[in-house]
């Protein structure tokens, strides 16, 4: 008989390859194990899935100072939340100081406003930054007690987000200068000195994201030129697509945007903009798009994109929207969120052939019935993962087909009014990875059910399911001791 090789048995340097297969909440378990667990969970390439927050709004200075400054770990982004009015700036330095050469990404949310010169100070203490978010308005310093002083050149920066553009308006502050290298930039376009700035940097930006919360800049902003761009998240009022002047521009925005890969567009757009976007940006990958605009048949125009891979929609939409698509064999992802469809089951029948290698569908707050769900169940075999929430009108006797899906390794259930034998109407499945989240008719009772009819299951996920308690999880785990069973918010 083999000895059985414990996991203390490998090489020091096998762990982090399999680490690299851990989720986040798993990487923070094993740094608890040793000490050695610890130094490898919180270095190298897994520091990098981190975020550290600091939230000095609860008082937690003290324990900062207490554990944070005598930390070995080179964090690498870190967020800081706090009172505007109570700014402990020199504890906030003094932990720049502590990670300064390590800091790649920096996000500043207090709670109102920053001063101009406390964000000098900040920006000072973090020379490799490559990310920044100013979470807040920037005010000027009225003492101008620092007047004169320059603000850093942060040659590193690649990606800039401004929630608030009243820091534009101050002469003290020139983002073109301080930050002459960025490729990402995410801002609201609603001032003269905004358009200047997406004007100045627009040819060396490949990822863009603008909301117009005013009319008056919308269409000379349509007017730039960003030809080098890839990723777009375009947010405007709806209105604009009912002016032909305003959809000729947009149209011709879109034509100068040939490597465009991934677009999310925040707004109802009509299909000349769409028939624009797809014939002029062959490389989409991404889209993400509101449909009340779109009459029939305005998808056909998805089918030249060749590489798309991914749907989202919004909105109310017709079933016949897809008429005259041809076949998309790389798309292998759908989105419908906050969807009504005038014929569900109809739209289905016609992205069966559309999207033949389908893996991904996601419904949340969709209108999708049991009839709907039976057929999708029993006609699109490829499936691999499928997520229903805010779905109303399902019923248990919607699960009845699951079993067709022979390739269905990961299904997500929240917010659904089914009742506590939904399992026991479930057929046997080949789901691996199960979550339930709010699904309140579900008692203890149920779960035991959950053994019998997914005997591949490895992973279950149970969240604020209000009948369910603590004791009903550690039933189900005695049935299933090699299935990893989390769950959350229970009683």
């Amino acid at each position: 008989m083999e000895e059985s090789v414990h996991i203390d048995d490998l090489p020091e340097e096998i762990l982090p390859y399999i680490f690299d297969h851990l989720t986040l909440q798993d990487l923070k378990n094993v740094s608890l194990v040793c000490r050695l667990w610890s130094d490898i969970a919180f270095s190298g390439r897994f520091i990098n899935k981190i975020m550290l927050r600091l939230d000095f709004r609860d008082g937690i200075q003290n324990q900062c100072e207490r554990y944070l400054l005598d930390s070995t770990r080179a964090y690498r982004h870190i967020g800081f939340y706090y009172r505007s009015d109570q700014m402990e700036l020199d504890m906030l330095l003094s932990v720049l100081e502590k990670f300064e050469n390590t800091i790649v990404t920096l996000k500043i949310c207090p709670n109102y406003f920053i001063m101009l010169p406390n964000l000098r100070q900040i920006l000072l203490q973090v020379p490799n930054l490559e990310s920044l978010y100013i979470v807040s308005r920037i005010c000027p310093d009225l003492s101008k007690k620092d007047e004169g002083v320059p603000f850093p050149v942060m040659r590193k920066l690649k990606h800039l987000y401004l929630e608030n553009d009243g820091g534009l308006q101050l002469d003290e502050i020139d983002f073109r200068v301080m930050t002459p290298n960025i490729t990402s930039l995410d801002m609201d376009c609603d001032s003269e000195r905004a358009l200047i700035v997406y004007e100045h940097f627009s040819q060396q930006l490949r990822e863009l994201a603008v909301f117009f919360k005013r009319d008056d800049f919308f269409l000379p902003f349509c007017e730039l030129r960003f030809s080098q761009l890839e990723v777009l998240d375009f947010y405007s009022d709806d209105q604009q697509f009912e002016i032909p002047e305003a959809v000729r521009m947009v149209s011709n925005f879109f034509r100068r945007m040939p490597k465009l890969r991934k677009i999310i567009l925040r707004c109802n757009i009509n299909e000349e903009v769409l028939a624009a976007i797809t014939e002029s940006c062959p490389e989409l990958v991404t889209i993400y798009l509101k449909g009340d605009n779109l009459g029939e048949k305005s998808f056909r125009h998805l089918g030249q994109l060749k590489n798309l891979k991914s749907l989202k929609i919004e909105g109310w939409i017709r079933c016949n929207i897809l008429q005259g698509c041809s076949p998309i064999p790389s798309l292998d992802k759908m989105y419908l969120h906050s969807v009504l469809i005038d014929d569900t089951q109809g739209f289905f029948r016609l992205l069966k052939d559309i999207a033949p290698n389908l893996r991904t569908l996601e419904a949340i707050e969709s209108d999708i019935d049991d009839e709907c769900l039976k057929y999708i169940s029993c006609n699109i075999a490829s499936l691999r993962c499928l997520v229903l929430e805010f779905c109303p009108n399902l019923t248990e006797d919607a699960f009845s087909f699951l079993d067709r899906l022979k390739q269905l390794h990961e299904l997500k259930l929240g917010y659904l009014d089914v009742p506590s034998n939904l399992f026991e109407l479930m057929p046997q499945n080949s789901v691996r990875h199960f979550s339930l989240y709010r699904c309140d008719k579900l008692v203890d009772e149920a779960l035991l059910v959950i053994a019998e009819k997914f005997p591949c299951l490895s992973y279950m996920e149970i969240a604020s399911c209000h009948k369910i308690t603590l004791e009903g999880v550690k039933a189900m785990r005695n049935l299933m001791p090699n299935t990893e069973i989390e769950s959350f918010m229970l009683f």
